[in-house]
């Protein structure tokens, strides 16, 4: 079994300055002369990117590779001094802790489902922390029995020194959701420069409602919006000027008449319309605080006949439900999503209604081309498009946020583009579209263009609350997306739980993932696994890559999944090549097909049975199936399956076949 993939490591030790940050990190700075067995013990503990300030610093650590009995939790010590556990640190820090929690207590009394592990702690003011100060840290593994581990390998980190503060209020902003500050505050951000403050600078919003229209974050900097206040998006197209859009590619895409979108609420981005941009042209930039961010979209209400602008969770918290839309019926939903579409039809750009919805509504949050890129602690609501992006960055971390864009068109949680080495951890998520999505172009302009690959991905300790897709690779894979491990997350009704869609003629695919130690119930609205090569859009919307879209190398281990009967438990699909050539007019020289999934310990229970088509070299070991929905049998294999391994796992069943292929049912060939 494969315990990890290869990934690269997503760590900073540099000397930052920022918004507030002047530190370095050494993540072994700490040695014995004598060697000592620290297999144990956690692993590989850091500090991520820029998870720090003048009074708080975040660390994140493996499992240990050789675990000497069950893990229940982690101690960390600072100093030398027991600081306290993972546990009770997350009851403080983390967003998702607590529905993690219920779904262990409300779904899980016969103890049936993978117990997910917390391996990250934060460390401020209130455990002493001071700013300009270095702390030495290390954590130790916390056994069934109360036993600790060797400690880890001790991270030396120091906070920032205190930043100035540019409180835009003191500049003459108002917080009274009514007034224009676009002006106000980008003048405040465009001061905050490292040469003008080296100890560091931060631009804060505190007090209440501030809207604005878009504004351009730089290097080197903090921007806060602190817990009480909100950044309100203006609804005036006016105040997101396509003149200071981007080009999602560096290419045009054949048969689209408009590629360049209208900036978001929050943006990093060059001027002059760059359709590419370099990780580094940017870098060290902070956004942040414990208020929150909204995109002011769309109308509340699942409809005009249901208006209710919230609706309870499983919590007993209210989260706000957004209007539903679609290119069609924008004009009745939307407040900025309308106002966007309705200008760009009308002169001089004459826009059809499908390329003004497409393209000219705002996302929240662009960020291009950063190198250090750090968001913390923010609620995300009600973006007119998708929620947070980041494109052709690098070193990305996305901790402690909410997402709560339900039931949004196209509200992604967080999309990375052409990005690497980034970590999500500790987000809950309630969205309109896919919670954690990778794309990396399409088509035959990837390969013109030399884009890079969506390459490094940990994600972790976060709480999927509906969202198509928890895990989403796709459907623009051209480049590949690859390297991502997802670990420890819970997964409560959402559509999917790992996704990966394309089209055929898109190219690349997804390889060298790592789905494991995730919990799963209710996966609402299709299959709890999904590997696609049929997603749907409306026309040849491209050039051909050269070799079709795939799916490789993927492990699936230590899973469960509770209630699925809207769809398949596991769906495969491919086409061959006759089938490519006659539905899309493109001959891509082979079958389409994925290759070397290795699902491992996995247990469904109240699902339906899988359909799994064109997987070649494969093996489904320890994979079981409770009260499959109608009594079918659980496994399923049609057309183009060859070399296929199902081991330990029948239940006493059989399985059935169509079409061609090669499966082996332990030793036996069917």
């Amino acid at each position: 079994m494969t315990q990890f993939l290869p990934r690269t490591r997503l760590t900073l030790c540099a000397t930052l300055v920022l918004g507030g940050l002047l530190a370095g990190c050494d993540n072994n700075s700490s040695h014995t002369t004598t060697p000592v067995d620290r297999s144990a013990a956690p692993q590989k503990l850091q500090v991520p990117t820029l998870a720090f300030d003048d009074s708080s610093i975040t660390l994140a650590w493996e499992k240990p590779t050789a675990a000497s009995g069950e893990i229940k939790d982690y101690n960390v010590y600072m100093n030398g001094k027991l600081l306290g556990s993972t546990l009770d640190n997350q009851d403080k820090h983390s967003p998702a802790k607590p529905y993690i929690d219920n779904f262990y207590s409300k779904f899980d009394a016969d103890n049936w489902h993978v117990r997910v592990k917390f391996h990250n702690f934060t460390a401020d003011s209130t455990d002493g922390l001071k700013p300009d100060t270095e702390y030495k840290f290390t954590v130790r593994t916390v056994y069934a029995d109360g036993k600790e581990s060797v400690d880890i390998e001790t991270l030396t980190q120091r906070t920032s020194k205190t930043p100035h503060v540019i409180d835009v209020k003191a500049d003459g902003a108002v917080d009274d959701g009514t007034t224009v500050n676009t002006t106000v505050i980008q003048n405040a951000i465009d001061s905050c420069t490292i040469q003008a403050y080296p100890q560091g600078c931060k631009v804060l919003l505190s007090g209440g409602v501030f809207k604005s229209g878009a504004m351009f974050l730089h290097s080197d900097m903090t921007f806060e919006i602190a817990e009480g206040a909100k950044l309100l998006g203006s609804e005036n197209p006016a105040d997101y000027p396509l003149g200071k859009g981007y080009y999602l590619y560096p290419y045009v895409i054949q048969g689209e008449k408009l590629t360049k979108r209208s900036p978001s609420l929050l943006n990093v981005l060059e001027a002059n319309d760059h359709r590419h941009t370099e990780a580094g042209t940017f870098k060290n930039i902070r956004i942040v605080g414990k208020g929150s961010i909204d995109g002011n979209g769309w109308v509340a209400g699942l409809s005009t006949s249901k208006p209710a602008a919230t609706f309870t969770d499983e919590l007993g918290n209210e989260l706000p439900q957004i209007r539903a839309s679609s290119a069609s019926k924008v004009s009745s939903d939307g407040i900025l999503a309308k106002n966007q579409t309705a200008a760009a039809m009308a002169a001089p750009d004459n826009l059809t209604q499908e390329d003004a919805y497409k393209n000219r509504r705002s996302s929240m949050m662009t960020l291009r081309g950063v190198s250090n890129l750090y968001v913390g602690g923010l609620t995300i609501l009600n973006p007119a498009y998708h929620g947070v992006m980041a494109l052709e960055s690098e070193n990305v971390v996305m901790h402690g946020l909410q997402h709560k864009t339900y039931d949004g068109n196209n509200a992604d949680g967080i999309e990375f583009g052409n990005s690497q080495n980034v970590m999500v951890f500790n987000n809950f998520f309630d969205t309109g579209d896919d919670s954690v999505n990778f794309a990396a172009g399409y088509g035959a302009g990837v390969e013109e263009n030399n884009q890079k690959a969506q390459s490094g991905a940990w994600i972790f300790n976060n709480y999927f609350r509906e969202g198509h897709g928890a895990v989403v690779a796709g459907s623009h894979t051209g480049a590949w997306i690859e390297k991502i491990v997802a670990e420890n997350n819970v997964m409560y009704l959402t559509d999917v739980g790992l996704r990966m869609k394309s089209r055929p003629y898109y190219g690349g695919g997804a390889r060298d993932v790592l789905f494991r130690d995730n919990a799963m119930k209710d996966i609402g609205g299709n299959e709890p696994f999904i590997f696609t090569i049929a997603y749907s859009v409306d026309t040849n919307d491209t050039a051909p890559a050269k070799q079709p879209a795939q799916f490789r190398d993927i492990t699936v281990y230590n899973i469960t999944i509770d209630g699925s009967n809207k769809k398949s438990s596991i769906a495969v699909d491919g086409m061959t090549q006759s089938a490519m050539l006659d539905a899309y007019t493109f001959d891509l020289g082979r079958d389409a097909y994925h290759e070397n999934f290795d699902f491992e310990d996995v247990k469904f229970r109240n699902v339906k049975a899988t359909a799994i088509g064109f997987l070649h070299n494969s093996q489904f070991k320890n994979v079981t199936f409770e009260n499959v929905s109608g009594g079918a049998q659980a496994w399923s294999f049609g057309e183009g399956v060859s070399n296929v391994k199902v081991k330990g796992s029948l239940n006493d069943q059989t399985i059935t076949t169509t079409g061609s292929q090669t499966i082996t049912l332990d030793g036996a060939t069917q």
